[in-house]
């Protein structure tokens, strides 16, 4: 195993889909990742939609690594099309609830903590699912769950399902167990929210591998 964290991106689906990954701004304040991985370092995989943004189409039953070479690499994963809510007109995939992405932050700086999570505080317009190694010490909530009593994976449900599922932000709930200020999308409902932080999951340690899987709903 790598003394870095790369990331894998996996269709289960029969049918190929847009993949959009978005990237973390570089900001000094951030002590943790003050310099973060950009789409020019994934050229080779990505077509550069702007400065933050990067796409590329994955085959049906297929996956592609991205390996950062050590590099922090901060930012989130959406499928279909990019992420935004409302989407006027659009179909399940294409986001008539808003979309779902999955969000991390792999080899930060030293002493920060690694970290990811599904996000559908914009809405869900596919199920995601993401998965570490068996043997890494990824924890979440305020007992710091080890993530292995849940099988070493988180997914998101649908859009009002998502209360008590480590991992996921649920719809409009910024805070995780809680909206605050205005919900960043005002045509979906509000949570319900966790009752718990258990939105994070998050380590110490650094490498292996996590993946995002676009796949099925997974059962209750």
């Amino acid at each position: 195993m790598s003394d870095y964290t790369k990331l894998i991106v996996t269709n289960d689906k029969p049918e190929d889909v847009e993949v959009y990954v978005i990237f973390a701004a570089a900001n000094p304040d951030n002590q943790c990742a003050p310099t973060p991985a950009t789409v020019e370092d994934f050229s080779k995989i990505l077509t550069k939609v702007n400065d933050l943004m990067g796409k590329f189409t994955l085959g049906a039953n297929s996956s592609q690594e991205f390996d950062p070479q050590g590099k922090c690499f901060s930012g989130a994963i959406g499928f279909y099309i990019e992420p935004q809510c409302p989407v006027e007109g659009a179909n399940f995939n294409g986001g008539a609830q808003g979309t779902s992405i999955a969000e991390f932050t792999l080899n930060p700086t030293a002493g920060c903590d690694e970290a990811f999570d599904i996000s559908c505080v914009n809405g869900v317009n596919c199920f995601i699912q993401m998965s570490v190694d068996e043997t890494s010490d990824w924890h979440f909530g305020p007992n710091n769950t080890s993530i292995g009593t849940i099988g070493n994976k988180i997914y998101n449900k649908g859009l009002q399902l998502n209360a008590g599922n480590p991992g996921v932000f649920p719809v409009n709930c910024t805070d995780c167990i809680r909206l605050v200020n205005q919900p960043p999308c005002p045509t979906l409902p509000i949570g319900p929210a966790q009752e718990e932080r258990i939105c994070n999951i998050q380590r110490s340690g650094r490498g292996g591998v996590l993946t995002v899987t676009l796949t099925d709903p997974q059962p209750a």
